[in-house]
Protein backbone atom coordinates (compact mmCIF):
# COMPACT_ATOMS: atom_id res chain seq x y z
CA UNK A 1 0.00 0.00 0.00
CA UNK A 2 1.10 3.38 -0.46
CA UNK A 3 1.60 6.14 2.10
CA UNK A 4 0.34 8.89 4.27
CA UNK A 5 -3.95 9.04 3.19
CA UNK A 6 -4.51 13.02 3.11
CA UNK A 7 -8.23 14.58 3.78
CA UNK A 8 -10.24 14.23 0.75
CA UNK A 9 -8.44 11.48 -1.28
CA UNK A 10 -10.38 8.75 0.66
CA UNK A 11 -14.57 10.00 0.73
CA UNK A 12 -16.26 11.09 3.91
CA UNK A 13 -16.99 8.61 6.67
CA UNK A 14 -20.31 7.91 6.83
CA UNK A 15 -21.61 7.70 10.37
CA UNK A 16 -18.87 10.77 12.37
CA UNK A 17 -18.36 12.73 8.95
CA UNK A 18 -14.86 13.22 9.33
CA UNK A 19 -12.67 12.95 6.11
CA UNK A 20 -11.24 9.69 6.03
CA UNK A 21 -7.19 10.05 6.49
CA UNK A 22 -4.15 8.29 8.21
CA UNK A 23 -4.06 9.42 11.73
CA UNK A 24 -1.04 11.86 12.62
CA UNK A 25 1.38 11.36 15.30
CA UNK A 26 3.46 8.67 16.90
CA UNK A 27 1.87 6.90 19.38
CA UNK A 28 4.87 5.28 20.97
CA UNK A 29 6.73 8.44 20.73
CA UNK A 30 4.01 9.56 22.70
CA UNK A 31 3.74 6.69 25.35
CA UNK A 32 7.63 6.85 26.08
CA UNK A 33 7.51 10.75 26.70
CA UNK A 34 4.70 11.03 28.54
CA UNK A 35 5.57 8.35 31.08
CA UNK A 36 9.29 9.79 31.10
CA UNK A 37 7.74 12.60 32.24
CA UNK A 38 5.31 10.96 34.44
CA UNK A 39 8.42 9.69 36.31
CA UNK A 40 9.98 13.01 36.62
CA UNK A 41 6.72 14.33 37.64
CA UNK A 42 6.93 11.87 40.80
CA UNK A 43 10.51 12.03 41.40
CA UNK A 44 9.75 15.64 41.83
CA UNK A 45 7.18 15.16 44.42
CA UNK A 46 9.45 12.98 46.17
CA UNK A 47 12.23 15.57 46.70
CA UNK A 48 10.08 18.25 47.47
CA UNK A 49 8.30 15.70 49.87
CA UNK A 50 12.19 15.10 51.44
CA UNK A 51 13.17 18.89 51.83
CA UNK A 52 10.07 20.05 53.16
CA UNK A 53 10.67 16.86 55.96
CA UNK A 54 14.11 18.44 56.38
CA UNK A 55 12.79 21.88 57.13
CA UNK A 56 10.36 20.72 59.35
CA UNK A 57 12.15 18.26 61.25
CA UNK A 58 15.62 18.80 60.97
CA UNK A 59 15.86 23.01 60.12
CA UNK A 60 13.54 23.30 63.32
CA UNK A 61 15.97 21.82 65.74
CA UNK A 62 18.57 24.22 64.68
CA UNK A 63 20.42 25.81 67.81
CA UNK A 64 21.41 29.17 65.48
CA UNK A 65 18.94 31.61 64.70
CA UNK A 66 19.19 34.95 62.41
CA UNK A 67 19.02 36.05 59.07
CA UNK A 68 20.78 33.34 57.55
CA UNK A 69 19.02 30.64 58.92
CA UNK A 70 15.32 32.46 58.26
CA UNK A 71 16.84 32.59 54.44
CA UNK A 72 18.17 28.99 54.36
CA UNK A 73 14.82 27.83 55.40
CA UNK A 74 12.72 29.97 53.29
CA UNK A 75 14.50 28.62 50.36
CA UNK A 76 14.06 25.01 51.20
CA UNK A 77 10.76 25.40 51.30
CA UNK A 78 10.64 27.87 48.41
CA UNK A 79 12.22 25.20 46.47
CA UNK A 80 9.72 22.70 47.70
CA UNK A 81 7.02 24.48 46.74
CA UNK A 82 8.22 25.21 43.09
CA UNK A 83 9.10 21.30 42.70
CA UNK A 84 5.22 20.76 43.72
CA UNK A 85 3.95 22.83 41.45
CA UNK A 86 6.62 21.34 38.53
CA UNK A 87 5.25 18.00 40.23
CA UNK A 88 1.65 18.69 40.02
CA UNK A 89 1.72 19.75 36.68
CA UNK A 90 4.53 16.48 35.01
CA UNK A 91 2.68 13.76 36.71
CA UNK A 92 -0.68 14.00 35.77
CA UNK A 93 -0.28 15.30 32.36
CA UNK A 94 2.55 12.67 31.41
CA UNK A 95 0.30 9.79 32.64
CA UNK A 96 -1.97 11.25 30.51
CA UNK A 97 0.25 11.47 26.96
CA UNK A 98 1.61 7.75 28.46
CA UNK A 99 -2.11 6.45 28.79
CA UNK A 100 -3.01 7.96 25.38
CA UNK A 101 -0.01 6.57 23.50
CA UNK A 102 0.04 3.57 24.64
CA UNK A 103 -3.71 3.33 24.08
CA UNK A 104 -3.86 4.38 20.94
CA UNK A 105 -0.88 2.83 19.34
CA UNK A 106 -3.38 -0.10 17.83
CA UNK A 107 -5.84 2.12 16.84
CA UNK A 108 -3.41 4.15 15.07
CA UNK A 109 -2.03 1.24 12.89
CA UNK A 110 -5.75 -0.10 12.58
CA UNK A 111 -7.08 3.36 11.05
CA UNK A 112 -3.88 3.74 8.74
CA UNK A 113 -4.61 0.67 7.12
CA UNK A 114 -8.08 0.93 6.74
CA UNK A 115 -7.63 4.17 5.56
CA UNK A 116 -5.78 3.27 2.54
CA UNK A 117 -7.80 0.66 1.56
CA UNK A 118 -10.66 3.44 1.41
CA UNK A 119 -8.49 5.69 -0.63
CA UNK A 120 -7.95 3.01 -3.13
CA UNK A 121 -11.64 1.67 -3.25
CA UNK A 122 -12.72 5.57 -2.96
CA UNK A 123 -10.22 6.30 -6.51
CA UNK A 124 -12.04 2.79 -8.06
CA UNK A 125 -14.86 3.69 -7.25
CA UNK A 126 -14.61 7.56 -8.80
CA UNK A 127 -13.14 6.16 -12.02
CA UNK A 128 -16.33 3.69 -12.35
CA UNK A 129 -18.62 6.19 -12.09
CA UNK A 130 -16.54 8.77 -14.63
CA UNK A 131 -17.00 6.02 -16.73
CA UNK A 132 -20.29 5.78 -16.21
CA UNK A 133 -20.73 9.33 -17.05
CA UNK A 134 -19.33 8.68 -19.90
CA UNK A 135 -21.06 6.69 -22.07
CA UNK A 136 -24.18 8.37 -23.29
CA UNK A 137 -27.94 7.07 -22.84
CA UNK A 138 -28.69 5.21 -26.15
CA UNK A 139 -31.53 5.80 -28.11
CA UNK A 140 -34.36 3.18 -28.65
CA UNK A 141 -33.81 3.57 -32.70
CA UNK A 142 -30.24 3.00 -32.24
CA UNK A 143 -29.25 -0.51 -34.04
CA UNK A 144 -26.63 -1.80 -31.59
CA UNK A 145 -29.33 0.12 -28.96
CA UNK A 146 -29.94 -3.51 -26.85
CA UNK A 147 -25.59 -3.72 -26.52
CA UNK A 148 -24.97 -0.21 -25.60
CA UNK A 149 -27.65 -0.07 -22.80
CA UNK A 150 -26.51 -3.53 -21.17
CA UNK A 151 -22.83 -1.63 -21.11
CA UNK A 152 -24.09 1.26 -19.31
CA UNK A 153 -25.93 -0.75 -17.22
CA UNK A 154 -22.66 -2.91 -16.22
CA UNK A 155 -21.29 0.84 -15.69
CA UNK A 156 -23.85 1.98 -13.55
CA UNK A 157 -23.19 -1.72 -11.65
CA UNK A 158 -19.66 -1.91 -11.60
CA UNK A 159 -19.80 1.57 -9.88
CA UNK A 160 -22.37 0.65 -7.55
CA UNK A 161 -20.29 -2.06 -6.60
CA UNK A 162 -17.09 0.15 -6.24
CA UNK A 163 -19.73 2.26 -3.90
CA UNK A 164 -20.38 -0.36 -1.88
CA UNK A 165 -17.13 -1.73 -1.26
CA UNK A 166 -15.82 1.46 0.17
CA UNK A 167 -18.74 2.06 2.20
CA UNK A 168 -18.46 -1.52 3.82
CA UNK A 169 -14.24 -0.03 4.26
CA UNK A 170 -15.51 3.02 5.40
CA UNK A 171 -17.85 1.85 8.10
CA UNK A 172 -15.26 -0.03 9.43
CA UNK A 173 -12.68 3.35 9.62
CA UNK A 174 -15.06 5.05 10.71
CA UNK A 175 -16.06 2.52 14.32
CA UNK A 176 -12.16 2.39 14.69
CA UNK A 177 -12.30 5.97 14.58
CA UNK A 178 -14.75 6.40 17.33
CA UNK A 179 -12.42 3.72 19.27
CA UNK A 180 -9.60 6.08 18.85
CA UNK A 181 -11.48 8.95 19.72
CA UNK A 182 -12.85 7.52 23.11
CA UNK A 183 -9.38 7.15 24.26
CA UNK A 184 -8.47 10.62 23.32
CA UNK A 185 -11.37 12.09 25.28
CA UNK A 186 -10.49 9.80 28.41
CA UNK A 187 -6.79 11.21 28.19
CA UNK A 188 -8.32 14.94 28.13
CA UNK A 189 -10.59 14.30 30.85
CA UNK A 190 -7.64 12.82 33.07
CA UNK A 191 -6.45 16.25 33.06
CA UNK A 192 -8.81 17.74 35.10
CA UNK A 193 -6.83 16.38 37.97
CA UNK A 194 -7.40 17.95 41.28
CA UNK A 195 -3.92 19.40 41.68
CA UNK A 196 -4.16 20.70 37.99
CA UNK A 197 -7.60 22.53 38.36
CA UNK A 198 -5.44 24.26 42.27
CA UNK A 199 -3.42 25.75 39.85
CA UNK A 200 -5.66 27.02 37.41
CA UNK A 201 -7.41 28.94 39.92
CA UNK A 202 -3.54 30.51 40.89
CA UNK A 203 -3.38 28.82 43.96
CA UNK A 204 -0.60 26.43 44.78
CA UNK A 205 -0.48 22.76 45.47
CA UNK A 206 0.38 21.72 48.67
CA UNK A 207 3.44 20.07 48.93
CA UNK A 208 3.06 16.50 50.73
CA UNK A 209 -0.11 16.01 48.48
CA UNK A 210 2.23 15.22 45.68
CA UNK A 211 4.89 12.91 47.56
CA UNK A 212 2.31 9.73 49.05
CA UNK A 213 1.78 7.42 45.82
CA UNK A 214 4.87 6.83 43.86
CA UNK A 215 3.02 5.01 41.50
CA UNK A 216 0.31 7.17 40.94
CA UNK A 217 -1.65 4.38 42.75
CA UNK A 218 -1.01 2.61 45.90
CA UNK A 219 -0.05 -1.01 45.07
CA UNK A 220 1.12 -4.22 47.04
CA UNK A 221 4.86 -3.62 45.85
CA UNK A 222 4.79 -0.20 47.39
CA UNK A 223 5.33 -2.55 50.86
CA UNK A 224 8.23 -3.75 51.71
CA UNK A 225 8.94 -4.75 55.36
CA UNK A 226 11.97 -4.00 57.34
CA UNK A 227 13.32 -4.52 60.56
CA UNK A 228 9.96 -3.44 62.79
CA UNK A 229 7.51 -6.23 63.84
CA UNK A 230 4.17 -5.01 62.06
CA UNK A 231 3.96 -7.40 59.35
CA UNK A 232 0.41 -7.56 60.88
CA UNK A 233 -0.44 -4.10 59.40
CA UNK A 234 1.59 -4.31 56.70
CA UNK A 235 0.02 -7.10 55.07
CA UNK A 236 -3.59 -5.61 55.75
CA UNK A 237 -2.30 -2.69 54.15
CA UNK A 238 -0.84 -4.53 51.06
CA UNK A 239 -4.21 -6.29 50.47
CA UNK A 240 -6.02 -2.98 50.79
CA UNK A 241 -3.89 -1.80 47.73
CA UNK A 242 -4.46 -4.68 46.41
CA UNK A 243 -8.05 -4.55 46.08
CA UNK A 244 -9.21 -1.15 47.49
CA UNK A 245 -6.55 0.97 46.17
CA UNK A 246 -9.36 3.92 47.19
CA UNK A 247 -9.80 3.49 50.13
CA UNK A 248 -5.97 4.08 51.16
CA UNK A 249 -6.30 7.45 49.24
CA UNK A 250 -9.30 8.22 51.18
CA UNK A 251 -7.70 7.11 54.65
CA UNK A 252 -4.80 9.67 54.25
CA UNK A 253 -5.49 13.67 54.28
CA UNK A 254 -2.33 15.93 52.87
CA UNK A 255 -2.25 19.27 54.88
CA UNK A 256 -1.13 22.14 53.42
CA UNK A 257 1.86 22.38 56.60
CA UNK A 258 3.32 19.64 55.67
CA UNK A 259 1.54 16.82 58.15
CA UNK A 260 -0.50 13.91 57.22
CA UNK A 261 -4.00 13.23 58.74
CA UNK A 262 -5.31 9.52 58.87
CA UNK A 263 -8.70 8.95 59.36
CA UNK A 264 -9.01 6.02 61.46
CA UNK A 265 -12.50 4.52 62.36
CA UNK A 266 -12.17 5.27 65.86
CA UNK A 267 -10.60 8.74 65.66
CA UNK A 268 -8.17 11.24 63.36
CA UNK A 269 -4.43 11.13 63.74
CA UNK A 270 -1.96 13.51 62.44
CA UNK A 271 1.86 13.14 62.01
CA UNK A 272 4.52 15.63 60.96
CA UNK A 273 7.22 14.29 58.77
CA UNK A 274 9.62 13.07 61.69
CA UNK A 275 7.16 10.98 62.80
CA UNK A 276 7.09 9.07 59.96
CA UNK A 277 9.75 5.60 59.66
CA UNK A 278 12.38 5.89 57.31
CA UNK A 279 12.33 2.42 55.93
CA UNK A 280 12.20 3.58 52.04
CA UNK A 281 8.69 2.28 51.82
CA UNK A 282 5.94 4.29 49.73
CA UNK A 283 4.96 7.52 51.77
CA UNK A 284 2.02 6.36 51.95
CA UNK A 285 2.87 3.13 53.71
CA UNK A 286 5.10 5.32 56.24
CA UNK A 287 2.56 7.39 56.93
CA UNK A 288 0.22 4.89 58.17
CA UNK A 289 2.81 3.10 59.92
CA UNK A 290 3.52 6.91 61.50
CA UNK A 291 0.17 7.16 62.65
CA UNK A 292 -0.35 3.76 63.40
CA UNK A 293 2.16 3.81 65.81
CA UNK A 294 0.69 6.63 67.48
CA UNK A 295 -2.60 5.00 67.78
CA UNK A 296 -1.06 1.72 69.34
CA UNK A 297 0.31 4.04 72.27
CA UNK A 298 3.75 3.42 72.07
CA UNK A 299 6.85 2.29 69.42
CA UNK A 300 7.01 -1.15 72.15
CA UNK A 301 3.25 -1.50 71.39
CA UNK A 302 3.75 -0.97 67.71
CA UNK A 303 6.91 -3.37 66.71
CA UNK A 304 5.55 -6.08 69.06
CA UNK A 305 3.24 -7.76 66.69
CA UNK A 306 -0.50 -7.61 66.65
CA UNK A 307 -3.49 -8.99 64.80
CA UNK A 308 -4.58 -8.05 61.14
CA UNK A 309 -8.05 -7.81 62.43
CA UNK A 310 -7.46 -5.00 64.41
CA UNK A 311 -5.95 -2.99 61.65
CA UNK A 312 -8.87 -3.90 59.17
CA UNK A 313 -11.27 -3.13 61.94
CA UNK A 314 -9.69 0.74 62.16
CA UNK A 315 -9.15 1.20 58.94
CA UNK A 316 -12.87 -0.55 57.65
CA UNK A 317 -14.81 -0.54 61.08
CA UNK A 318 -16.72 -3.86 59.79
CA UNK A 319 -16.21 -7.65 61.53
CA UNK A 320 -13.26 -10.06 60.22
CA UNK A 321 -14.06 -13.44 59.92
CA UNK A 322 -11.08 -15.39 61.03
CA UNK A 323 -10.45 -19.07 59.97
CA UNK A 324 -7.79 -21.55 61.44
CA UNK A 325 -7.04 -24.94 60.98
CA UNK A 326 -8.04 -26.27 64.07
CA UNK A 327 -11.26 -28.75 64.68
CA UNK A 328 -13.45 -27.33 67.90
CA UNK A 329 -16.72 -29.09 69.47
CA UNK A 330 -18.98 -26.57 67.78
CA UNK A 331 -17.50 -26.53 64.09
CA UNK A 332 -20.39 -29.24 63.59
CA UNK A 333 -22.85 -26.34 64.43
CA UNK A 334 -21.79 -23.44 62.85
CA UNK A 335 -21.01 -25.42 59.73
CA UNK A 336 -17.21 -25.29 60.22
CA UNK A 337 -14.86 -22.48 61.05
CA UNK A 338 -11.82 -23.95 59.15
CA UNK A 339 -9.14 -22.53 56.63
CA UNK A 340 -10.49 -25.85 54.40
CA UNK A 341 -14.19 -24.56 54.53
CA UNK A 342 -13.29 -21.06 53.20
CA UNK A 343 -12.25 -21.05 49.73
CA UNK A 344 -15.38 -19.38 48.35
CA UNK A 345 -15.67 -16.70 50.95
CA UNK A 346 -11.68 -15.87 50.07
CA UNK A 347 -12.70 -15.35 46.18
CA UNK A 348 -15.32 -13.46 47.02
CA UNK A 349 -13.72 -11.30 49.52
CA UNK A 350 -11.31 -10.56 47.11
CA UNK A 351 -13.57 -10.41 43.85
CA UNK A 352 -14.91 -7.69 46.12
CA UNK A 353 -11.88 -5.37 46.63
CA UNK A 354 -11.75 -6.70 50.46
CA UNK A 355 -8.11 -7.95 52.02
CA UNK A 356 -7.08 -11.45 53.33
CA UNK A 357 -4.46 -11.97 55.41
CA UNK A 358 -2.89 -15.14 56.15
CA UNK A 359 -0.86 -16.24 59.36
CA UNK A 360 1.82 -18.62 59.49
CA UNK A 361 2.57 -19.22 63.23
CA UNK A 362 3.90 -21.80 65.76
CA UNK A 363 6.90 -22.65 63.08
CA UNK A 364 5.02 -22.53 59.82
CA UNK A 365 6.74 -21.96 57.02
CA UNK A 366 9.64 -21.46 59.07
CA UNK A 367 8.24 -18.48 60.78
CA UNK A 368 9.19 -19.02 63.99
CA UNK A 369 8.42 -16.60 67.08
CA UNK A 370 5.27 -14.68 66.85
CA UNK A 371 4.60 -15.94 63.22
CA UNK A 372 4.62 -13.83 60.48
CA UNK A 373 1.47 -12.18 58.19
CA UNK A 374 1.19 -12.52 54.77
CA UNK A 375 -1.32 -10.73 52.28
CA UNK A 376 -3.62 -13.11 50.02
CA UNK A 377 -3.53 -10.98 46.34
CA UNK A 378 -5.66 -14.16 44.55
CA UNK A 379 -7.94 -17.07 44.33
CA UNK A 380 -8.25 -18.66 40.79
CA UNK A 381 -8.68 -21.91 39.24
CA UNK A 382 -6.02 -23.73 36.99
CA UNK A 383 -7.07 -26.99 35.50
CA UNK A 384 -10.07 -27.48 37.98
CA UNK A 385 -7.92 -27.08 40.47
CA UNK A 386 -8.41 -24.13 43.12
CA UNK A 387 -5.29 -21.96 43.47
CA UNK A 388 -4.43 -19.04 45.73
CA UNK A 389 -1.66 -16.41 45.08
CA UNK A 390 -0.24 -15.08 48.62
CA UNK A 391 2.57 -12.06 49.11
CA UNK A 392 5.23 -11.81 51.24
CA UNK A 393 5.32 -7.97 53.18
CA UNK A 394 8.91 -8.31 53.15
CA UNK A 395 9.03 -7.91 48.94
CA UNK A 396 10.89 -10.94 49.16
CA UNK A 397 10.89 -14.79 50.57
CA UNK A 398 14.84 -14.98 51.80
CA UNK A 399 15.72 -17.82 54.03
CA UNK A 400 12.48 -19.23 53.45
CA UNK A 401 12.07 -20.72 49.89
CA UNK A 402 13.16 -24.24 50.54
CA UNK A 403 9.98 -24.34 53.22
CA UNK A 404 7.65 -22.65 50.88
CA UNK A 405 8.62 -25.22 48.10
CA UNK A 406 8.82 -28.25 50.63
CA UNK A 407 4.97 -26.88 51.26
CA UNK A 408 3.67 -27.18 47.71
CA UNK A 409 4.50 -23.68 46.83
CA UNK A 410 5.84 -21.84 44.07
CA UNK A 411 7.85 -18.96 43.95
CA UNK A 412 7.98 -15.87 41.48
CA UNK A 413 11.47 -16.25 39.76
CA UNK A 414 13.12 -13.52 40.49
CA UNK A 415 12.11 -13.79 43.63
CA UNK A 416 9.64 -10.82 44.25
CA UNK A 417 7.73 -12.23 47.71
CA UNK A 418 4.93 -13.64 45.68
CA UNK A 419 4.08 -17.25 45.48
CA UNK A 420 1.33 -19.79 44.72
CA UNK A 421 -0.29 -22.85 46.05
CA UNK A 422 -2.90 -25.00 45.47
CA UNK A 423 -5.66 -24.07 48.47
CA UNK A 424 -5.39 -27.75 49.62
CA UNK A 425 -1.83 -27.29 50.07
CA UNK A 426 -2.48 -23.35 51.15
CA UNK A 427 -4.85 -25.15 54.01
CA UNK A 428 -2.55 -27.19 55.40
CA UNK A 429 0.59 -24.82 55.31
CA UNK A 430 -0.99 -21.76 56.88
CA UNK A 431 -2.47 -21.54 61.20
CA UNK A 432 -5.13 -18.93 59.91
CA UNK A 433 -7.20 -16.58 57.83
CA UNK A 434 -8.67 -13.44 58.38
CA UNK A 435 -11.29 -12.21 55.98
CA UNK A 436 -12.50 -8.71 55.86
CA UNK A 437 -16.26 -8.95 56.06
Amino acid sequence: MGGKVEPGTAGVALGTGQQIRSMAGEPDVVHKAGQKMADYGHLMAQVGGQLLAIEAAEMSQWRFAGEAADTLRANVSGAAQMLAIASALYAPIGQALSDYGSGTSADQTELDKLAQICQEQWAAHEQRVAAYKALPAPSPGDPDYEQKQQERTDAENAAMDAGSSWSRSSAQWNNAYVEWFGRYTAAVASLSDPQLETIRKGELPPVAALTLFPNGEPEPTDVHQGGVGDCYLLSALAGIAKGDPDRIKDLITANPDGTYTVHFKDGDITVRGDQLPNDGQADWVRVIEGAYQVHEGSFEEFDNGGDPAAVMKAIYGGDVDYKDNKGGPFDWLTGGNDIDDSGDQIKDALSHGRPVVAIASDGALGFDGGGHALTVTRAYDKDGVAMVQIRNPWGNNSQHEGVIRDAGGTLHDPDDGYFTMTFADFAKAFTAVEIQK
